[in-house]
């Protein structure tokens, strides 16, 4: 049997990244809703985060990926 714990943690990781991400890109989106313009640091700190979470889940897939073998 496969120690499911670091898979747990894993979707942790990324659940936690996905949420923040969200955050950040609710609010610069209705920055732009309200007609204003995210500052240059509002936008940096949108991509960071979706990179964060383009990693996270290729980790998590990667170890789902290995459950099979």
């Amino acid at each position: 049997m496969t120690d499911a714990r670091p898979l747990e943690s894993l979707r942790a990781k990324y659940r936690s990244l996905w949420d923040a991400h969200q955050i950040i890109a609710d609010q610069n989106s209705r920055l732009e809703q309200a007609g204003k313009q995210p500052t240059n640091e509002q936008l940096i700190n949108e991509q960071r985060s979706a990179e964060a979470v383009r990693f996270a889940r290729d980790e998590l897939l990667a170890a789902i990926a290995r459950l099979g073998q």
